[in-house]
């Protein structure tokens, strides 16, 4: 199984990484999911989402047992945010065509985004960055991706759906090759920064935040 790494975060939290090498029959050899996960699973009919599901799924059971915990299942909360079923503990996860990424932790929520760097980020940034944010990035890919990254992981942390990457997810500038940024989340009624970090994970990046 080509579990990458799986490194500890935050104090108590973990992160891993599972590369997706796999034949898709492989990967349904290797499930075992709740009723509910096979469920979600059956509802998906491109064979390459079918192999990212089963990777990020087979990678957070992989994690949540090598803590001690009982894996039982994913589910979705009413803002559609997976949470794990029968645990108060907190993970998020994600994939893109050849990785597979969760963080886990206790107490805290998390929120992570991996994604590869390409002429895609340039296209679309001015639909989640602020003047400022496309300004200090310059159409760089790398800075593209880590704002990205960043603002991906920070919307799953918040979890409500209710978010502008624009106007309410907001980075602070950052030296291109550094490991940890600064990002907010500015509502109505509140504004609270939060300290993520930045992984180069071959040619994509992978950003990881706790609250």
């Amino acid at each position: 199984m080509p579990l990458v790494w799986m490194r500890p975060f935050d104090g108590q939290g973990q992160v891993a990484l599972w590369e997706i090498t796999e034949e898709l029959e492989e990967l349904q050899r290797l499930f075992r999911g709740s009723p509910a996960d096979i469920a979600a699973f059956q509802e998906i009919n491109h064979p390459q989402k079918q192999r990212e599901f089963l990777a990020s799924r087979i990678l957070i059971q992989t994690l949540v047992e090598s803590v001690g915990e009982t894996y039982h299942g994913i589910r979705k909360d009413i803002y559609d945010k997976p949470f794990l079923h029968n645990t108060n503990s907190h993970f998020s996860l994600s994939h893109s065509l050849r990785f597979a990424a969760v963080i886990w932790h206790p107490v805290e929520r998390v929120g992570i985004d991996i994604e590869p760097i390409s002429e895609k980020l340039a296209v679309v940034s001015h639909k989640y960055l602020s003047e400022m944010e496309q300004e200090h990035a310059q159409k760089n890919l790398r800075k593209l991706g880590i704002y990205w990254t960043a603002k991906e992981a920070l919307y799953k942390l918040y979890g409500e759906k209710k978010l502008s990457f624009k106007g309410n997810i907001l980075i602070e500038p950052f030296s291109e090759e550094g490991q940890h940024i600064t990002g907010w989340i500015r509502t109505e009624t509140d504004s609270k920064s939060y300290q993520l970090e930045v992984i180069a994970v071959e040619d994509c990046i992978l950003t990881v935040v706790a609250e």
